[in-house]
């Protein structure tokens, strides 16, 4: 097998389409063409980490460019009533393979921003609360026993009544 047909240069040619149909707006084309090398080629280690890099920041750049995205969409959490370790361990990840220093993406710097603007959001408890209401998440319980519109400061609480025989005496 010559140089020019080993499955590296051929993967190394694919990731830079990929990076060019990017810069040129084509963001849908690129993934397109990094799930085609993920599916339908051999790869190397190194081949396989160049070509998750880049996708994973397209797949940020897509979460975020489309319509109703949510910043757990970008952080890839399917409930927002996860737990903060849930979030933290999803941005660690991520963090991991779009950090501009290892990840030579065209498309990794901005994808890393990305996910820290969703970071400084939902680690923090007040600013996730907010967020979540802006949102419209909402958590509702329901119990068998209450009625759903009254308080429970509004009267009708279940109680126990303790019944003591001096008090019965008293009276």
């Amino acid at each position: 097998m010559d140089e020019s047909t080993s499955p590296t240069v051929f993967t190394e040619n694919q990731v830079s389409l990929a990076e060019e149909h990017y810069q040129r707006g084509n963001l849908k084309g690129a993934i397109e063409i990094l799930n085609a090398l993920t599916y339908g080629h051999p790869n190397t280690s190194n081949n396989h980490r160049k070509i998750s890099q880049a996708l994973v920041a397209y797949q940020i750049h897509w979460r975020f460019l489309g319509e109703g995205f949510t910043h757990y969409d970008i952080l890839r959490i399917s409930s927002p009533f996860c737990s903060h370790q849930m979030i933290q361990k999803r941005y660690r990840d991520l963090l991991v393979k779009l950090c501009p220093d290892k990840n030579k993406s065209v498309a990794a710097k901005s994808a890393f921003g990305i996910i820290n603007t969703a970071w400084k959001i939902l680690s923090d408890p007040a600013r996730r609360r907010n967020y979540n209401i802006e949102q419209g998440f909402q958590r509702r319980f329901m119990y068998p026993d209450d009625e759903p519109d009254q308080s429970p400061r509004q009267g009708k609480r279940h109680c126990v009544q303790v019944s003591d025989d001096s008090d019965s005496n008293s009276d």
